[in-house]
């Protein structure tokens, strides 16, 4: 039951989580302010009814008060029909009572229409008591004979310098409900409406925020299923549009990424292959006698050839994953970047000299000193020479020179050869990429060296460029900073 519970709790979408608190927050505020209203509505009543008991009293008081008479008692004073007819006047547009007391806190006089006519001696004594307390403010107090709270308010009645006594109106706090109903009712439909509206507003606001999470979660679905061809159409310039732009971004390069890893796999996979198709198919042949004994020095050296291709592809992938991972740093000193180059060709002599190709160039080298990690940059001289050699014509130039300018250290080398087509020179330094095999008399390359010297280049700091005319040349180039 609980794993149920816990399944149906997983299945509250985003959306419907955000439409909820968004709507709460909608309707929270509706009755904070429906309640901000209220309060303020009555107090502004309340406020206002006090006023107008207050003038009442006091002009009720102050009718008494005429009679220049001083003799004449408070009870025949309440008896003249001007005192009777302002005090049910007042009562009336007031929608209050009139209570007037003497001195002794005893009852004089009512409005005829009172809703409370006889008092208890617990109301008077509280009306007393708040008579001789307020000295005219507003009170708000709960009288026995009423029902709820009352506003008062008391006027003294003089008669000379003499308090003869007091006119407190009266009225019931739960008069202010008919007083607002209508104002109320205009409030609760306004705001009802503005509920539906707000709602509306917050799907609407919430789906376009939903949306673009939605569709990078289909996203991020696809492309953990392998689909990397998958992409978001996130329209505007905001933060999801931006997340979006980056998403797609990233499943470029992962697709790039996987396309590089399974084409690294099919390289690797045949480069290993072949020379171990031929050492096994060699020893297999001089194993069961295939081959005459007096052959068998020469195609153990193939086979020595191949063990040797394979160690120095070996050799090639450990320092590529070296340098890849971070593992191979930098170690930087002064360096004759000339004198490399002339170690360089001197071991290449050999091969120079059974292709008959003429170097241009050495001889006229000049001293060029640059701070580099001396055996990653003659990883780079060599690379590049032996894809020079490697593709000139029998009999064909290799041109080599180095130069310094400023802060910067160059190197060229040009050699003459069939070319290279413009869709292989784009990809001419990508890892196993090697040109059309049917124009590529040497298959003894792995693709690796014109990438390492790319990678080791840009470690430096630098950059390396390739450049070349079909059926004439081909130049490869690159610099990098003297420090």
């Amino acid at each position: 039951m609980a794993k149920q519970q816990k399944t149906k709790h997983k299945r509250l979408s985003l959306f419907t989580k955000y439409y909820i608190v968004v709507a709460a927050a909608a309707i929270a505020s509706l009755l904070a302010l429906g309640i901000i209203f209220f309060v303020f509505l009555y107090n502004y009543w309340e406020d206002k009814s006090f006023e107008s008991l207050e003038t009442a009293s006091h002009n009720i008081a102050a009718e008494i008060s005429l009679n220049k008479q001083l003799n004449i008692p408070l009870e025949r004073r309440m008896e003249t029909e001007t005192v009777n007819a302002t005090v049910n006047a007042y009562a009336e547009v007031n929608s209050c009572d009139i209570v007037i007391l003497d001195n002794s806190g005893i009852l004089v006089k009512t409005n005829d229409n009172a809703q409370v006519t006889t008092f208890s001696k617990e109301t008077i004594q509280i009306l007393r008591e708040e008579a001789s307390n307020a000295q005219g403010g507003k009170t708000t107090i709960r009288l026995g004979d009423y029902t709820g709270k009352v506003i008062t308010a008391q006027s003294e009645i003089q008669m000379g310098d003499t308090v003869v006594g007091t006119v407190v109106a009266i009225k019931e706090a739960n008069v202010f409900f008919p007083y607002v109903e209508d104002i109320l009712r205009l409030f609760i439909f306004s705001a009802l409406g503005s509920l539906v509206i707000s709602v509306g507003v917050a799907y609407y606001l919430v789906y376009r925020i939903y949306k673009p999470i939605l569709q990078l979660k289909q996203a991020t679905e696809k492309i953990g299923a392998g689909d990397y061809s998958f992409r978001v159409e996130i329209d505007g310039e905001d933060e999801f549009a931006y997340l979006g732009n980056a998403f797609n971004t990233m499943a470029r390069d992962l697709a790039a990424l996987e396309t590089s890893r399974r084409n690294f796999i099919a390289n690797i996979s045949h480069e290993l292959k072949t020379p171990m198709t031929t050492i096994g198919g060699y020893i297999d042949a001089i194993m069961d006698g295939t081959i005459d004994h007096d052959k068998q020095d020469h195609y153990l050296e193939i086979v020595s050839n191949e063990i040797k291709r394979l160690s120095r592809l070996v050799v090639s992938m450990l320092n590529l994953s070296k340098i890849e991972a971070g593992e191979r740093t930098l170690e930087k000193k002064k360096v004759n970047l000339s004198q490399m180059l002339v170690e360089v060709m001197i071991s290449f002599e050999q091969v120079i000299e059974n292709k008959n190709i003429e170097i241009i160039g050495l001889d006229r080298l000049e001293d060029v000193y640059a701070m580099v990690d001396r055996d990653m940059m003659y990883q780079v001289f060599y690379n590049l020479t032996d894809n020079a050699v490697k593709y000139t014509d029998n009999g064909g130039r290799i041109l080599v020179s180095l130069s310094q300018a400023a802060d910067k250290v160059g190197f060229r080398i040009i050699n003459e050869c069939s070319g290279i087509s413009k869709e292989d020179i784009s990809k001419i330094f990508e890892r196993f990429y090697k040109v059309d095999r049917s124009r590529n008399q040497d298959t003894q390359g792995f693709g690796l060296g014109l990438y390492i010297a790319k990678t080791v280049v840009g470690m430096h700091g630098g950059q390396i460029t390739a450049r070349s005319h079909e059926g004439a040349d081909c130049e490869f180039l690159f610099w990098i900073p003297t420090e």
